[in-house]
């Protein structure tokens, strides 16, 4: 496996964040809306999404449209 020291370095930077983990340990292979984040977190919507664009750039998490809906 050749992935570059820094890839792997950003990643751990991007998990360092307790918020973001509370959302990674909401995500499971089954779709999950913004609003099941922000329950099952108890985090606020605006942060929540703030979180998941963070980790959508770092690779992470993957976002898919459903109608007006974004699912994670």
């Amino acid at each position: 496996m050749d992935i570059p020291i820094e890839t792997i370095a950003d990643i751990f930077k991007t998990l360092s964040d307790t918020n973001r983990l509370r959302i990674i340990r909401v995500l499971t292979m089954d779709c999950q809306s913004v609003s099941t984040i922000v329950e099952e977190t108890g985090l606020s919507q605006p942060l929540v999404s703030h979180h998941l664009r963070i980790l959508r750039e770092a690779g992470l998490a993957r976002a898919e449209s459903r109608g007006a809906f974004t699912y994670y």
